[in-house]
């Protein structure tokens, strides 16, 4: 997937800000909050979904990415109804373009370059904003946009077909020697 990226997204000319594709927003819900919440809605942290709750703060599909910490820069991609902690922030789609296929381009994006901090890493988004991507037409993202979430999917089913491959292989091993 990383070839494909590179081939479809990368080598080509960037032409648009990503400040002019998607709009920032951030959360003020702290780790501490919702510790002991119980519900149908996913909240996300860095790791991914850390807890669920009876409320939600976001009812559309949006970027996630972890503005401070160890984790800086990674990105998870939300849908339906949820809610994010503080640590991360959320984008949402301004134009015409396919969120998805803003996802990918930020999945691979290097945000090394707008870190700061000397203890605690930080990204905010009036920096990395301003950085070019490359956004073709609609139909160029939706194709693309395709193509690539296929073969995400497809690595996805791979890697739970491993885990419980590799739990299988521990159960039957641990009965060997019984």
């Amino acid at each position: 997937i990383k070839g494909l990226h590179q081939k479809l997204i990368l080598t080509q000319t960037p032409n648009v800000k990503l400040k002019d594709c998607v709009s920032c927003h951030s959360s003020s819900l702290t780790e501490a909050e919702i510790l002991n919440e119980r519900g149908v809605f996913p909240i996300f942290g860095a790791t991914g979904i850390i807890s669920y709750s009876e409320n939600y703060l976001i009812d559309e599909d949006a970027i996630m990415i972890i503005k401070d910490g160890s984790g800086v820069g990674k990105v998870q991609y939300g849908t339906g109804k949820f809610s994010v902690i503080g640590t991360l922030n959320y984008l949402t789609i301004k134009s015409y373009v396919n969120l998805k296929y803003i996802f990918f381009c930020l999945k691979f994006f290097n945000f090394n370059t707008y870190k700061v901090g000397s203890g605690i890493p930080h990204i905010y988004f009036k920096d990395y904003g301003e950085a070019l991507i490359y956004c073709p037409c609609l139909d160029e993202q939706n194709k693309i946009e395709k193509l690539l979430s296929s073969i995400d999917e497809k690595i996805n089913l791979e890697n739970t077909l491993l885990k419980k491959l590799k739990d299988q292989k521990k159960h039957l091993l641990q009965n060997l020697f019984i």
